[in-house]
């Protein structure tokens, strides 16, 4: 083959970018709707989206919001548990605009999860499930907690190499899998860091902070600090209780 002829082949083999079709759908409906149209546009299948921040109570609710969503919208969910998380009676709340609340919770699965082995051991049992639409795992941090010593070699090791699988998982069952994370303060510039660092980071296809507010009661901020969607998502301030999550113009 000449080099021209090598050039025409590979011209006609060449697909323009705006011609793929990625998959941009939320695979869930938020509520409130504001909600939904920030944060509920990272929850697309095949990705892996992380939520972070210095507070564990509103990234738990979170967590249990798009594990109700998911399956209220018609999929499956895996709720991956690293301690005492899940709360039944968290969903049930989730879950009172539904006529058959206990029929949407029998369609979220519970696993517990207390190392990063068995994160991946979990996820590799998930590879081989049908009609899963979507994973959830609250927290990476407890998972972490429970493999080794922070910032020790082996646990960076182990962490790489378990977010390896998980996506493996996401691109094999193109299923979306949200992580909650707490964070820190990085000493240098103070920004806000998830545990487990750039490994982490990098390994993600979202990056979502939490924040709690001091402007109302229960005010929460949701900053998408990166994703891959466009336009950009950028935030939005929601009201985050035990009875669930709401607008901040809801009473």
């Amino acid at each position: 083959m000449t080099f021209r002829s090598f050039q025409e082949v590979n011209r006609r083999l060449t697909i323009p970018l705006d011609s793929v079709d990625i998959p941009c759908e939320s695979i869930v409906r938020l509520v409130p709707k504001q909600l939904d149209a920030v944060f509920g546009s990272v929850l697309i299948p095949g990705q892996i989206s992380l939520l972070h921040g210095p507070e564990r109570a509103p990234l738990t609710m979170l967590a249990h919001a798009v594990a109700v969503a998911a399956v209220k919208f018609g999929g499956k969910s895996i709720f991956l548990d690293s301690g005492n998380n899940y709360s039944p009676k968290i969903a049930r709340a989730l879950c009172r605009s539904s006529a058959f609340p206990e029929r949407v919770l029998e369609r979220i699965t519970i696993g517990q999860v207390m190392s990063l082995h068995d994160l991946e051991d979990t996820a590799k049992q998930v590879t081989d499930m049908a009609d899963v639409t979507i994973v959830v795992l609250d927290s990476l941090t407890g998972v972490l907690n429970l493999t080794g010593a922070p910032g020790s070699k082996g646990r960076q090791r182990r962490l790489f190499a378990a977010l390896e699988v998980l996506r493996n998982l996401v691109n094999t069952n193109h299923v979306h899998l949200l992580m909650t994370d707490h964070s820190t303060k990085k000493w240098s510039t103070g920004k806000p860091s998830p545990i487990g660092g750039n490994i982490v980071v990098h390994g993600v296809d979202s990056l979502v902070r939490v924040d709690r507010l001091d402007v109302m009661a229960d005010a929460v901020r949701l900053l998408v600090e990166r994703s891959p969607v466009s336009p950009p998502p950028g935030g939005v301030v929601v009201r985050i209780s035990a009875n669930g999550i709401k607008s901040i113009a809801a009473r």
